[in-house]
């Protein structure tokens, strides 16, 4: 939790532990909840490999914003829920740039509170629902199941398929892309940016004007056709699960 009023961060302290005291599926430790009167300590705290589930970011904050503050840590790679805090209700357009789940007025209320902490809740049993998702491959050598989420990316090279796990191994067989294709673009998580290769923009780090960085450092190029790719992907981070409703 970001806020330079510390009566704020006592009684959104207050709020979320009786929240995991009393309504939600598992409880909250009083230790998981965490306090920061400036963006810098917060940073800090992250740096030294914190990963909260859930940011509450008060906007307005002196020396760096909570906006300021998110843009930080998504380029770092957070990956969490980031929930801000206003007086206002005009930042909506900048919430939805850093990926934000849900923003909420001041003074935080009860009731918007827990609504806005059950649907994260909700979410994230969806996200690890679709986590245990898989495709069956099979090789003249094997037949396996591989989880949607270990996939980085499938191409096509001459008649070969080829399955690039983010564990570093390769899975490659002998498949048109146009059959194996509906297998993955059936899943959201799924893009396709050139014409014989298919991303998991989960797994995406940067999108440049010619090409697309995985997280893995590989570099994926993005031919003219699929120029869309980009803002297909920006559509896909804000509303997946994790982000703004």
């Amino acid at each position: 939790m970001l806020d330079d009023d510390p009566r704020e961060l006592d009684k959104l302290s207050r709020l979320i532990s009786a929240y995991y005291k009393n309504h939600a599926r598992l409880e909250l430790p009083p230790q998981n909840l965490c306090q920061f009167r400036s963006g810098l300590s917060a940073l800090e705290y992250i740096s030294r490999g914190a990963a909260p589930d859930i940011a509450f970011l008060d906007i307005i904050m002196p020396e760096m914003t909570g906006v300021q503050f998110a843009e930080r840590i998504r380029n770092e790679g957070y990956r969490g829920y980031v929930v801000f805090l206003t007086s206002a209700n005009d930042f909506a357009s900048e919430s939805f740039m850093v990926g934000a789940f849900s923003y909420l007025l001041k003074p935080v209320g009860e009731e918007r509170l827990f609504s806005t902490l059950r649907k994260i809740e909700e979410d994230m049993a969806r996200a690890q629902l679709e986590d245990t998702v898989s495709i069956f491959v099979q090789t003249r050598q094997y037949s396996r199941d591989i989880l949607l989420r270990e996939i980085l990316f499938a191409e096509v090279m001459g008649r070969k398929l080829s399955i690039h796990l983010v564990n570093g191994e390769t899975v490659t067989f002998n498949k048109p892309l146009k059959e194996f294709a509906p297998e993955l673009l059936a899943h959201k998580r799924f893009s396709t940016c050139h014409n014989s290769i298919i991303v998991n923009m989960d797994h995406v780090e940067n999108i440049r004007e010619n090409d697309a960085v995985m997280r893995n450092g590989s570099v994926i190029p993005v031919s003219r056709r699929y120029r869309d790719f980009k803002s297909r992907y920006i559509s896909y981070i804000i509303h997946k699960p994790g982000n703004m409703k």
